[in-house]
């Protein structure tokens, strides 16, 4: 499986200290502290599954940042579920059913939940195992959310759930999961991050309510693109990773087409049929990535600044990760991975601030960074350890790094 990767992983990025002990669920509490402790291990725990998720994540109200934060690690928590190829079918289907349960009544016990988890090693090795074990703290703050907040996201992190649940059964019967065609490629991304674009549009309309109805259409129509476009542009970012762990996203039929299988997609005397899947696949993330530029641009300029910084900065890197994919230095190179640097991540945050709030300006600077132009920018080769680190500081929960107005 592959884990969900909405948004893009940057490059580098200083390590984040060990979150701070959260009480035991089954310990009686205090129910503000304990609301306290929760939230704090929300904190503390995204930017440790997703360091650019978490730094996107600061531009928006605290509201709107809070809620998302913990829709994330809920969907983390079942993409956990999916990803782990240590547990078997049985113990797989259980944790789906208690997820589901808990996501779809917000009475039901967390603490069994939590024991299956350390009991099937969910997550071993990783930070997704803390997350897991410690699932209450985010299922707590999760059911402390608005009512508005919590019926916004419920319906697609189940139907996130669902999708996950038909290809692990079909992964777990198969002993490996294959994605036939292109159509079933974009169906798997429907499920791991098109149903995250329109969670993030459900909660984006609550904060910007006086976008008109026809703008909010449009969104909406493009709201599974955004997800989509991020999600494919990794998947060819990260072939040689998966291949590495035994995984392969690509569709079989373009493999085949090109006469080779996708177990030679790295083999060096099919270098050039392998770029060609590679080809076929980023065409059609870039018409995806279309739709998620349309996508950002109709959110208004005033009222909607922060949901449009918010999507700016992923979809940026996306469109530069694409340009690195296509170049070709580090695609398909078992060990290697095409991906911008983190002077490259620091300036994309400058720039997306300084952007958002005029149409043309934000169109350039997508123009700049899906071209490669960037390459060429000085700007970004001078970041240093403290602009890492203020990085950091702000994925996890601290102010914006970059200036609030233009420099």
């Amino acid at each position: 499986m592959t884990k969900l990767r909405i948004a893009h992983s940057a490059a580098g990025l200083v390590p984040v200290p060990a979150p701070a002990p959260v009480p035991d669920s089954a310990e009686p509490k205090d129910h503000d502290a304990q609301l306290r402790a929760d939230r704090a291990f929300c904190n503390d725990m995204l930017p440790r599954v997703s360091r650019t998720f978490a730094l996107s994540i600061v531009a928006l109200p605290a509201a709107l940042r809070d809620t998302i934060r913990i829709a994330y690690l809920l969907c983390r928590t079942v993409d956990t579920i999916e990803d782990d190829a240590t547990i078997d079918s049985r113990t797989r289907e259980k944790l789906f059913d208690m997820f589901d349960k808990l996501m779809s009544d917000d009475r039901d016990a967390v603490a069994p939940f939590e024991k299956a988890c350390v009991a099937a090693n969910l997550g071993a090795g990783k930070h997704d195992y803390d997350l897991c074990a410690r699932a209450g703290a985010v299922f707590r703050s999760f059911r402390a959310l608005p009512p508005e907040h919590r019926a916004a996201c419920r319906p697609h992190i189940l139907e996130m759930s669902r999708g996950m649940r038909e290809f692990t059964a079909r992964a777990d019967a198969a002993g490996k999961l294959r994605l036939d065609n292109m159509a079933e490629l974009e169906r798997y991304c429907y499920f791991v991050a098109g149903t995250v674009g329109k969670l993030l549009t459900a909660l984006f309309e609550l904060t910007v309510p006086s976008m008109p109805a026809h703008a909010r259409a449009e969104a909406r129509a493009r709201a599974i693109s955004f997800g989509l476009a991020l999600q494919m542009v990794n998947i060819v970012k990260d072939v040689a990773e998966d291949f590495a762990r035994g995984d392969c996203f690509l569709p079989v039929e373009l493999a085949r087409e090109q006469g080779i299988s996708l177990e030679q997609i790295l083999a060096v005397e099919h270098r050039a049929a392998a770029l060609e899947v590679i080809g076929a696949v980023t065409q059609r993330a870039r018409e995806h990535l279309r739709r998620a530029k349309e996508y950002t641009l109709l959110w208004p300029v005033d009222e909607g600044a922060d949901v449009r910084l918010f999507c700016t900065v992923p979809l940026a890197l996306a469109l530069a990760t694409l340009h690195e994919v296509t170049a070709g230095h580090d695609t398909l190179k078992a060990g290697r991975t095409p991906k911008v640097s983190r002077g490259v991540v620091w300036q994309v945050f400058k720039d997306a601030k300084r952007a958002v709030g005029d149409n043309q300006m934000l169109t350039w600077m997508l123009s700049h960074y899906a071209s490669g132009a960037y390459r060429d920018d000085e700007r970004h080769d001078a970041v240093d350890e403290a602009q890492a680190a203020a990085l950091q500081r702000a994925a996890r929960s601290g102010p914006p790094p970059w200036p609030r107005k233009p420099v």
